[in-house]
């Protein structure tokens, strides 16, 4: 019989102690481990093979973590985990808004990056529908981030993507704030109401005809927000 495949999972970190200790740990989870010191080092291991998950260091000198999310995200939908020394709340949005799946603040228990190692991949895992709103004149489709309106086709951010996943869960559903940052930054530490504001903002640019008169995205004042169907809502498997 053969053997299971084991997921594999890219580390890249130029702190080589802490790389050694995560390797060893990530490995004995069950994933196929590979590693990388630097970004360039991480894009040449890519050209061997994609691995399911990539978990990057964001401050590395020369090719720093951003720099690397980038280049590889213009290549695959790569989930990504970001690790930081650094816990700004201006570095967490912007690294979970445009690249990654989640956010891990040195230092850290090495089993902790594992469960959420184990997390990101059981939500990548899970098929995301294709969502037609008002009868087909927005139609989006979660598995390939992409937003087609009247006026255009958009690229969705992960966490655009997520926020339109638990809203479209509920069409037409006030979903609260608090449960908004629960489910969309499950595994980010300290998320707080800005990170969804930012969030909906962005995502209502490429959504809405007039993002100032919003006719999808809906806030509920003092509440949350929900997803109107406008006129029909069709989710396919």
């Amino acid at each position: 019989m053969l053997a299971p495949v084991r997921p594999a999972v890219l580390l890249v970190d130029d702190d080589l102690t802490l790389l050694s200790v995560l390797s060893r740990r990530v490995s004995r989870a069950g994933y196929d481990v590979r590693t990388a010191p630097s970004g360039p080092a991480a894009l040449k291991q890519l050209e061997g093979g994609w691995p399911a998950l990539m978990v990057v260091d964001l401050m590395m000198p020369g090719m720093d973590g951003f720099e690397l999310c980038r280049r590889v995200k213009q290549l695959a939908d790569l989930p990504i985990i970001v690790l930081s020394a650094v816990d700004a709340s201006e570095a967490k949005v912007s690294a979970l808004e445009m690249y990654a799946e989640d956010y891990v603040t040195k230092p850290f228990d090495p089993d902790e990056l594992v469960a959420r190692i184990q997390r990101v991949l059981r939500r990548a895992s899970i098929g995301s529908p294709q969502i037609s709103l008002d009868g087909g004149d927005v139609e989006v489709d979660l598995a390939t981030r992409r937003l087609s309106t009247p006026s255009g086709s958009h690229q969705l951010t992960p966490t655009e993507a997520r926020l339109l996943q638990v809203l479209a869960a509920s069409v037409d559903r006030v979903i609260p704030t608090v449960e908004l940052l629960d489910r969309v930054w499950t595994d980010a530490d300290g998320a707080d109401p800005s990170y969804l504001w930012v969030t909906v903002r962005r995502l209502r640019r490429k959504l809405e005809a007039d993002p100032d008169r919003p006719r999808y995205l809906i806030t509920e004042r003092g509440i949350g927000y929900r997803l109107s169907s406008g006129t029909t809502v069709t989710p396919r498997a």
